[in-house]
């Protein structure tokens, strides 16, 4: 009976504690079921059972090494652009374990197709590369080898140029310093006889002002002393010598063009050449020059023309734009001074050893690579311009530009020993091709655009010391490859301003490729003088490193589960590994937009700051009060952190047990009857492992998360995220996980 009596308390009790359980079950799914219709009433659309509300997978890199010596590197995985954003936010690294490194198992953002990674070298310098993301698998592939050499190139016919090379004899014969016996005098000149007039082949100017009619026929004529020639319609010369002998000056005056000019200036001779167009119609008009040569205003060297000058030559403006297949060569050996503008079009070509010096603009504006421009000598301009796709532009000694470089559509080639300089520039599909020993030095804003994505445009080296130093603002417009360094390069940027930043994941805007070093901009200083080529740079300049840190998550609360507002500002905490040592977090509470006293949990232990648990005392502020919430409401106070020890080896963010529990205000925590909640609020786990929709009152999001101002919804604050919570397709609800960091303007608390 005792038996039987007690079969009967055991069965009774059991049925008490059953239905005990299921009247907590059914309270906790009531609740659970309240939490649920007012999310979907709050934010506006029906959340799908499966939604857990995470925002990141697990991923695998490889990373492949060729040709690298220096095995104490580090690689990384980023989840931003750090060279774009001037920091990189880690999330996964190791130390390199030779030619092959592999990080396994580390969380990124579901939405990522591509990731930012980076190989540090020992000395600091980190070369980064943009990846795909395939089936959570991120491959990247360096390679340091390098097989081309530096052109030692000291003549220009080593280049293909097309300037016909003349030798020192050839080009002394070309200046006499007499004039031979046989040549007539003015006065001996007898123009009523129209027979011999014509055959006056020879013909001596002395100190006088002459004017000749030959309308047939060539001739020579030399200039000593003090001569003004003139010609015009009346009394032209089809074609013509003029041999200027030493310490002779000529005036030439004309009205109308001479077929077959040519003119040759010996040393302390002055030519006032006062004509607007040099030209010959069967070959080219030609000035070869060792004295003074003085341009007008508008001077114009076009079909198949030939300037050679060894002395001195000042003007305004010089204009050269010869038709197709009658290219224009101009060689200066000398000086060229000019107070206007120096303009190459068409064909038109120029070679420099002197020195030059331009007021105004040099420019190339079309040409299709038809324009050689060669510089071995200095060459000073205001402004410089090249475009229309032209590539044959050869600088082996000093640019400098005075103000604007303006480069479109085309490419610049550093030779060894070249160095360039401009205060501006603004470089659109454009390549500068450096050699070694080479420089190149932007002292102000630079702008740096592209017409489509994947055109390559910036610096390909070969070669060793190839220096680049980009001043004030370095802008690089939203296209793929607006900035690439390749080759061994050391750059410098004072300040980088990349306008596609934003637009993450789709390809990299500036990308500084292997064996280039980023060094310290202020330490990255050219000196170079008047005299000799190149300038003289920093030796091994210091590496200058982009910060980074840990990856950090965003923890946000609501704190009341079925009254809540959305705003995900009750209660946010940020947290990332402690960048000393790994076994630890830190933990930083940066807003409490809560009346309730709130405290916040990692698992069963409760965190607390140097001021106190309770989230309004760590900030030093009373109960009640909203802080870092915006609008006008509460107070504004910095941030709190303290470090704590990491649960375990193996902890995952996204599952982390972080969470909190609000009390009437003045309560004890360890009064659960106090509580206005009845359990935790916490993180909906991966997977949803309930199988019911369930309220986003805490959500755990893989970035510095700029969180809703006091009382607007996070579905205003973050237009995206409707998109995202109510997908149930998990692989288009990937694609939209992105949401976070898209805020709407004047919505988040952004300090």
């Amino acid at each position: 009976m005792k038996k039987y009596l007690l079969n009967v308390s055991a069965i009774l009790t059991m049925g008490l504690a059953v239905s005990s359980c299921m009247k907590e079950m059914n309270v906790e799914v009531q609740e659970q079921q309240a939490s649920l219709d007012n999310a979907q009433q709050s934010l506006g659309f029906y959340i799908p059972a499966n939604q857990d509300w995470v925002m990141t997978t697990t991923a695998t890199a490889t990373f492949n090494v060729k040709g690298l010596s220096d095995t104490n590197g580090t690689v990384y995985v980023f989840s931003n652009s750090p060279l774009a954003e001037g920091y990189g936010s880690i999330l996964a690294s190791a130390p390199m374990t030779g030619t092959t490194t592999t990080i396994s198992g580390f969380r990124i953002p579901q939405y990522m197709t591509k990731a930012f990674v980076g190989l540090q070298e020992s000395d600091g310098n980190m070369i980064y590369k943009c990846v795909d993301i395939e089936d959570g698998q991120i491959n990247a592939s360096y390679d340091f080898s390098t097989t081309a050499e530096a052109r030692t190139r000291s003549m220009v016919d080593e280049i293909g140029d097309p300037f016909p090379y003349y030798s020192s004899s050839e080009v002394n014969a070309k200046y006499k310093t007499s004039a031979p016996s046989t040549a007539k005098t003015t006065s001996q000149i007898n123009p009523n006889d129209q027979n011999a007039y014509q055959s006056y082949t020879e013909i001596k100017l002395e100190n006088e002002t002459a004017a000749y009619h030959f309308w047939g026929g060539a001739r020579d004529i030399y200039i000593s002393g003090e001569v003004t020639l003139n010609v015009d319609g009346s009394n032209s010369m089809n074609q013509a010598r003029i041999y200027l002998l030493p310490n002779s000056t000529l005036h030439f005056n004309m009205s109308n063009y001479i077929n077959d000019l040519e003119i040759y200036v010996a040393n302390n001779a002055t030519l006032y050449y006062n004509y607007s167009m040099l030209y010959k119609q069967t070959g080219g008009g030609i000035i070869f020059n060792r004295g003074t040569l003085n341009l007008p205003e508008n001077f114009q060297a076009n079909q198949s023309s030939i300037i050679y000058n060894e002395g001195t030559i000042s003007g305004t403006n010089i204009t050269s734009a010869p038709g197709d297949g009658k290219p224009s060569y101009f060689y200066n050996f000398g000086s060229l001074t000019l107070s206007g503008n120096f303009q190459l079009n068409s064909c038109a070509n120029f070679y420099n050893e002197g020195i030059v010096s331009v007021a105004g603009l040099s420019e190339c504006t079309q040409g299709s690579s038809q324009i050689w421009w060669i510089n071995k000598g200095h060459f000073t301009t205001k402004q410089f311009k090249m475009m229309a796709w032209n590539k044959t532009y050869y600088n082996y000694c000093q640019l400098i530009v005075e103000n604007d470089a303006y480069l479109h559509d085309g490419q610049f080639n550093l030779m060894p020993g070249g160095y360039m300089e401009a205060t501006t520039a603004d470089i659109n599909n454009f390549q500068i091709n450096m050699y070694g020993n080479t420089g190149l030095n932007i002292n102000g804003d630079n702008t740096w655009s592209g017409q489509g994505d994947g055109t390559y445009q910036g610096f390909k080296a070969t070669g060793e010391n190839n220096y680049v130093r980009l001043g004030g603002t370095t802008t690089v417009e939203a296209h793929r490859y607006s900035l690439v360094t390749e080759g061994k390069i050391f750059i410098g940027i004072k300040n980088l301003n990349d306008l596609g930043k934003d637009n993450k994941w789709y390809g990299p805007d500036v990308e500084f490729r292997e064996n280039t070093k980023v060094v310290e901009f202020s330490e990255l200083n050219p000196t170079y003088n008047a005299t000799d080529c190149g300038a003289s740079w920093t030796s091994n300049p210091p590496i200058a490193p982009t910060p980074v840190e840990n990856q950090t998550w965003t923890y946000a609360f609501e704190d009341n589960t079925t009254k809540c507002d959305f705003d995900m500002n009750d209660v946010v905490i940020q947290v990332k590994e402690n960048s000393s040592n790994s076994n630890k977090l830190d933990v930083t509470l940066v807003a409490a937009g809560c009346e309730y006293d709130n405290y916040v949990y990692l698992g069963d232990t409760r965190i607390s700051w140097p001021n106190g648990a309770e989230v309004h005392a760590a900030f030093g502020a009373p109960s009640r009060t909203m802080v870092n919430t915006g609008r006008g409401r509460g107070v504004d106070l910095p941030a709190v952190t303290v470090t704590i020890d990491k649960p375990s080896a193996d902890f995952d963010f996204q599952n982390a047990d972080f969470k909190i529990r609000p009390f009437k205000i003045g309560a004890n925590p360890d009064d659960l009857s106090k509580s206005v909640s009845n359990d935790h609020i916490g993180i909906v786990k991966e997977g949803n492992p309930s199988g019911l929709a369930q309220a986003p009152l805490g959500i755990a999001i893989p970035d510095k998360w700029k969180w809703p101002k006091e009382r607007i919804n996070i579905t205003n604050a973050y237009e995206g995220f409707i998109a995202w919570g109510k997908q149930a397709d998990l692989t288009l609800r990937a694609e939209t996980g992105g949401w976070y960091q898209n805020p709407t303007a004047d919505m988040v608390y952004d300090e």
